[in-house]
């Protein structure tokens, strides 16, 4: 018993003619009448009675109709075993704080290129990632940190991802095209991962910001919607500003916290098996990097 001859006999039941049932799957007469013929033997009934120029089920036919579609669908269930078991080709990770809408890019890369399991991760910091990817635990990374020298793996600079500072749309500060640090005084400062080596540069940069409330949050999507909602002032890097919130929040520089280094570099393991895929989604990234992120206003 095979799928081929499930699908004819359903076919078979359903426009009641051997003639139209071949029609609809694009085979011979003769190889419908031969898959019905080998069905029947090798359950050793009868599937079908004739009664002028129309095919009827019999009793035993009615029986096995559920049989069959059952074991079609196990069949169809059985196919995806390899999709569930497999591991992903190939694994890409970021650093902390990029927008959905970034991500979402880097999604529709993969999903035109086809034909290829991939597996997005986020790191804790660039330091973890960095280490993966000379492990061989993720194939492409993108970090705020160069690679150390590793013959093993490339390593290239990208652009820089400049820390802004992120206003409630309504938020007085939005008069001012260029913030100054004491207009955090008195301010909620809302961070994510505070803990992280970037942003202990940043509280370098606030020491002398007086009589601030701090919030820290899990992570960007997170202090986005405080930042929507009037909770505070976020500090995170332009590529963490998520579309969907461009007319809830407005953009600002601190030039003392927009010079805080924070670029953006690509590594990955040197292997022809993703080279061509690697270069394709750092296309991608550039791209969204220079038309997707919104304009200070």
């Amino acid at each position: 018993m095979n799928e081929s001859q499930l699908q004819t006999f359903l076919t078979v039941a359903d426009y009641k003619s051997y003639s139209k049932a071949a029609d609809a799957l694009v085979v011979t007469q003769p190889t419908v009448t031969s898959r019905i013929k080998a069905l029947e033997d090798i359950l050793e009934i009868e599937l079908f009675n004739r009664f002028g120029h129309e095919i009827y089920l019999t009793k035993e036919g009615h029986m096995f109709m559920d049989y069959a579609k059952n074991i079609l669908l196990y069949i169809q269930y059985s196919k995806e075993i390899q999709h569930i078991v497999k591991e992903p080709v190939i694994k890409v990770g970021f650093s902390p704080g990029y927008s959905y809408s970034f991500i979402t890019e880097l999604l529709k890369t993969i999903k035109s290129i086809g034909a290829i399991d991939i597996q997005v991760v986020e790191g804790y910091d660039s330091v973890s990632l960095s280490e993966s990817v000379i492990l061989g635990e993720i194939d492409i990374i993108f970090a705020r940190e160069n690679s150390p020298n590793n013959p093993d793996i490339i390593s290239e600079y990208l652009f820089d991802n400049n820390l802004v500072v992120v206003l409630p749309s309504n938020h007085y500060l939005t008069q001012k095209q260029t913030l100054l640090l004491e207009d955090l005084n008195e301010e909620t400062i809302l961070s994510f991962r505070r803990n992280s080596a970037l942003w202990k540069l940043i509280d370098q940069q606030l020491i002398g910001v007086k009589n601030v409330t701090r919030i820290d949050v899990d992570n960007n999507e997170m202090l986005l919607k405080a930042v929507a909602n009037d909770i505070g002032i976020g500090i995170i890097p332009k590529l963490g500003i998520d579309e969907r919130y461009n007319a809830e929040v407005k953009i600002r520089q601190i030039n003392e916290i927009s010079s805080i280094p924070n670029h953006v570099y690509v590594q990955y393991r040197k292997n022809s098996r993703i080279n061509q895929l690697a270069k394709k989604i750092i296309y991608s990234i550039i791209n969204h990097k220079y038309s997707e992120i919104p304009e200070e206003n």
